[in-house]
């Protein structure tokens, strides 16, 4: 029997997107069965400073803890990259002056230049992105793949989308990829 290798679609992934997956409690598994290579950006590994978590201390609070991205890279689910060479450079300078952060700024480049996804949540990020005819991924997408692909208990799916709520304030705009899946699972919760 011939076996098809899969190569998995390189990604670069921004910080609001990041978060979301850091805020799941399912980071290594999310990211393990996305079928991804993922490229996380100098830029964007400066920014994702903190995540929010409950405060074991005090029922009910959350507080803001360090991330630390450095068990993600270490194991090889996220690779750091930065513009290499001056067309790179040049279309991040670009890029750099349409956001307040350098984050998406430096996504947009290197996908553009390498023909890389962009995972982002970023609402303007994923309008320009089309403009460049980037392939957009949003979170809700990444998460729904890795229920797909895993078929997690309905419990601990349930907590990783409503953990993303909770933690990174982020909840899919209606418009965005899988926003009614995610509703569907996460209504009553």
């Amino acid at each position: 029997m011939i076996r098809k290798s899969h190569t998995p679609t390189p990604t670069v992934i921004d910080a609001c997107c990041l978060i979301d997956l850091l805020s799941s409690g399912q980071v290594e598994a999310i990211l393990r069965s996305a079928g991804r290579a993922w490229h996380l950006p100098d830029a964007v590994h400066q920014e994702v400073r903190y995540i929010r978590r409950h405060d074991p201390a005090q029922p009910g609070t959350v507080v803001s803890i360090p991330a630390d991205l450095t068990p993600l890279i270490a194991a090889g689910l996220l690779t750091p990259c930065r513009p290499d060479d001056p067309a790179e450079q040049a279309r991040f300078v670009h890029y750099a002056t349409m956001f307040r952060s350098d984050g998406e700024a430096m996504c947009l480049a290197l996908a553009e230049n390498r023909g890389w996804a962009v995972a982002t949540d970023d609402r303007k990020a994923i309008r320009i992105a089309g403009q460049a005819a980037l392939t957009v991924i949003s979170c809700p997408q990444i998460i729904k793949a890795w229920s797909d692909a895993t078929h997690p208990d309905r419990a601990v799916l349930v907590e990783a989308l409503v953990n993303i709520q909770t933690f990174a304030k982020f909840v899919p705009h209606p418009s965005m990829p899988e926003a009614a899946w995610w509703s569907r699972m996460t209504r009553g919760s």
